[in-house]
């Protein structure tokens, strides 16, 4: 009895876990383009004429009952995703159905089948945009955090009253060597665990009115655009039970904190963090080595024999 017990446990946690690894997974596209990018179909070929303004319409609908259920899955921060939140404040509701109903639209010619398409692209950035309508879910803490976690940003972080180095326009952090996840509000924190900068601590009206904080997967692109002076690589790291958070080393994390002060204070100049990340590194990990042929024996012995004098 008690086998039988221990074995459907290990079968429920099995499975449990199985869905835990699928709610985690999102497509890293998302935030490569920063807009979600759907399709919407509607038509009826049937007939010999369809209304083409009812289709549109249609099709704009459908277009946006997709974009709805990926919006709901796509991760908000560290242990929470949009449909969490959506769960607890229902007026989160209203401020995303407002960037739906606003986001752009492409209506396309009908094909030969009738069918008609409709493309809708919801940015993640601007007035009208998925940080500027869930920036309140991300600022409220974790219900085992203590309320003044997300309060200060610079709780419990001594800064010296100049930063040893002039700042920088843009801040690069390689994560490529860990299993990173992007999200809508990644958070950093020092190595001790105090909480440096989220983008959206920055002050309104002017948060969210350019990405602050993008991600790439191209180091080398990551520096482009910029003079040497101008841009700096941090050194970081990601914990393996927090994959949606960034953790700056000891060294960097002074300038760092100086940097994201001032972007914090004066957002609307040309101040940026980008995120290298390697979107593949969880599937690699899985992949098994490929094995080596072995070697001829008998080839061997004879390159051996010969070797002898």
């Amino acid at each position: 009895m008690r086998f039988v017990t221990g074995t459907l446990a290990f079968i429920i946690c099995l499975f449990s876990a199985c869905s835990l690894q699928a709610d985690t997974f999102v497509d890293p596209q998302f935030f490569l383009q920063q807009k979600l990018e759907v399709y919407g179909l509607a038509g009826t070929p049937w007939e010999s004429e369809p209304s083409y303004d009812e289709e549109r319409s249609r099709a704009w609908m459908d277009a946006l009952h997709h974009a709805y259920e990926a919006i709901l899955e796509l991760p908000l921060m560290e242990g929470k995703q949009v449909k969490h939140v959506l769960q607890t404040n229902a007026a989160l509701k209203e401020r995303l159905g407002l960037v739906l109903m606003s986001a752009p639209k492409t209506f396309f010619q009908p094909d030969l089948s009738g069918l008609s398409r409709c493309r809708v692209e919801i940015p993640m950035n601007g007035k009208l945009s998925l940080r500027s309508a869930l920036y309140l879910a991300a600022l409220r803490p974790q219900p085992m955090q203590p309320v003044d976690f997300l309060a200060s940003w610079s709780a419990g972080l001594r800064l010296s009253e100049k930063p040893k180095k002039p700042l920088v326009t843009r801040v690069v952090i390689d994560v490529r060597d860990f299993d990173f996840e992007p999200c809508l509000f990644p958070r950093f924190f020092d190595a001790a665990g105090m909480l440096i900068f989220q983008e959206a601590m920055i002050p309104s009206p002017e948060r969210f009115s350019r990405p602050v904080v993008r991600f790439m997967t191209d180091i080398t692109a990551a520096r482009e655009g910029v003079d040497e002076s101008e841009s700096c690589t941090i050194a970081a790291y990601v914990n393996e039970l927090c994959l949606r958070d960034i953790a700056i080393e000891h060294a960097d994390a002074q300038e760092f904190a100086h940097f994201c002060r001032d972007l914090v204070q004066n957002p609307l100049q040309k101040r940026e963090i980008v995120v290298v990340f390697d979107p593949g590194r969880g599937k690699k990990a899985g992949r098994l080595g490929k094995s080596e042929k072995k070697a001829d024996e008998s080839a061997v012995n004879k390159q051996n024999q010969e070797a002898k004098p």
